[in-house]
């Protein structure tokens, strides 16, 4: 699995879900706070890290994932290539 497949599959997940992201984060995060949810400090903290970060390590596990399953169907497929057909060792 290459860095570089990683990181132009993640760029593509992210483009395509940036928007479904943006209004998740308004609703769990910006209504909240303007509905006077700040002012309870450390507990408001904590759930908009878990809010932010959540679904972005949701995302780069799915696309490592991917990307790994790819990595193993390209080889499989060359091992099944490299393979003499007519079946003579």
């Amino acid at each position: 699995m290459s860095t570089r497949s990683l990181r132009a599959s993640l760029i593509q997940t992210l483009r395509r879900w940036l928007l479904p992201l943006g209004c998740y984060y308004v609703v769990t995060l910006a209504v909240p706070f303007a509905n006077g949810a700040g002012r309870h400090g450390a507990i408001v903290a904590s759930h908009a890290l878990v809010v932010l970060l959540v679904p972005l390590l949701l995302i780069v596990l799915v696309c490592a994932c991917g990307t790994f399953a790819e990595a193993c169907r390209r080889t499989g497929s060359a091992l099944l290539h490299s393979r003499n057909p007519s079946g003579d060792e």
